[in-house]
């Protein structure tokens, strides 16, 4: 079952990044450390939702994978302006919209900066 079921979550990544790829008309992918946060985003949408496509993202989820990077800021390891430059990428592609005072990197967002601690 463990082989079976790596192998779907593999074809719903590919799936899900090639979507992203067709849809990135701003051309977000040809920086590498987007590329790669966009990549991460597929793997998280293949291991941890049920999303098969980008139609079904809505901003909960992107609010959801951003506090999972914040979380695991140091395993992933990806600086905060990847975060962001990734998040917004992914919000332009996909055309869903978050709330926006997540994504304020601003000394004077404390509510982020408490996160990290």
């Amino acid at each position: 079952m463990g082989k079976k079921s790596s192998t779907i979550r593999k074809k719903i990544f590919e799936q899900l990044f090639q979507e992203m790829k067709k849809r990135d008309n701003s051309l977000h992918l040809s920086n590498v450390r987007v590329y790669k946060g966009v990549q991460f985003f597929c793997i998280y949408l293949a291991n941890y939702t049920e999303i098969k496509h980008i139609d079904e993202i809505c901003k909960i989820v992107i609010e959801d994978f951003f506090q999972y990077l914040l979380n695991n800021q140091k395993q992933n390891g990806m600086s905060l302006s990847d975060m962001k430059k990734t998040i917004s990428a992914i919000q332009e592609i996909t055309n869903v919209s978050s709330c926006e005072h997540l994504f304020d990197f601003s000394l004077s967002n404390l509510s982020l900066w408490a996160k990290l601690k």
